[in-house]
């Protein structure tokens, strides 16, 4: 039996299901659209690598795409020169834009926490730019719920770059909430 994509139409999806998942994109994205822009979420990360965590850690730091104990590799946000120390970094706070706690976020986390769990560092970090996240996985740890070897540090970050960030949040969230609303 040929393969359902081999009996399409030029242009036609493959599979029903390919509807479907187009049409979820879109409604998240729009039409065409990209996702949530990432680039202050991602200069904030480069900041707190080359400068936070080099005054704190009194080392340099990169991003690095490191061997894991599965066999695989992993691209980790922040490796010192020696590879002792290895983080992921996190720009997100614990809550949605609406209140609700981030569970998504809190999940990312988690798979970050796997990663460093099965690399070889005589540290590992989950560096978070939000106090209120710090908050909830300090709470996390206390309640037995992460890896003992898993530490989480608070980094600040300048207000400029705070205030940028925010804002994006604040965008990509009217930007979502807008897509709802009008039933797109």
């Amino acid at each position: 039996m040929p393969h359902p994509s081999q009996n399409r139409k030029e242009g036609a999806p493959a599979y029903a299901s390919d509807v479907s998942v187009k049409s979820a994109i879109e409604s998240m994205i729009g039409p065409g659209g990209n996702m949530a822009d990432t680039r202050i979420q991602l200069e904030v990360e480069d900041w707190v690598r080359r400068n936070w965590m080099a005054s704190h850690f009194g080392m340099k730091f990169s991003r690095e795409r490191l061997p894991i104990r599965s066999g695989g590799v992993f691209d980790f946000d922040a490796v010192s020169e020696d590879r002792s120390v290895v983080a992921t970094i996190s720009t997100s706070g614990s809550k949605t834009s609406g209140g609700k706690h981030a569970v998504g976020k809190i999940l990312k986390l988690r798979s970050d926490m796997l990663f460093l769990t099965m690399v070889e560092a005589k540290r590992r970090l989950v560096v978070l730019t939000e106090r209120d996240m710090c908050d909830q996985c300090e709470k996390e740890a206390a309640g037995g719920r992460v890896p003992p070897e898993i530490e989480f540090v608070c980094a600040t970050i300048p207000d400029e770059l705070r205030v940028r960030l925010v804002a994006a949040r604040v965008k990509a969230s009217g930007e979502s909430l807008g897509r709802m609303e009008s039933g797109d």
